[in-house]
């Protein structure tokens, strides 16, 4: 059956703090950032994107509304995705041979 509540026809605006850089996301996914462009995402093309200091010197937590997206590292001029840390497989036994075999 169809939903009671009703879509908006435009979606609320961000809000972002006021210390946050705000940026929007070009057509090709990137936003513009210290002169250079860092690859964000094409789905968020048209998206005003934030922008928050970290305490690590050189990075910036950015984020989409509430949802993080990552760290952009300026140093390389790339976003580092939550997720890009390593994980062990879903089942992956410890390794207690040190590496050999």
């Amino acid at each position: 059956r169809p939903s009671s509540r009703a879509m908006p026809a435009t979606p609320p605006e961000p809000d972002y703090p006021a210390e946050a850089a705000v940026r929007s996301v070009r057509h090709n996914g990137e936003i513009r950032w210290n002169g250079g462009f860092v690859y964000v995402s094409k789905t968020l093309a048209g998206e005003a994107v934030a922008a928050t200091e970290t305490e690590e010197d050189g990075q910036w937590a950015l984020n989409f509304h509430a949802h993080p997206l990552g760290i952009l590292d300026t140093r390389r001029m790339k976003l580092v995705r939550r997720s890009a840390a390593p994980t062990k497989p879903l089942g992956a036994a410890a390794d207690t041979t040190g590496g050999k075999l």
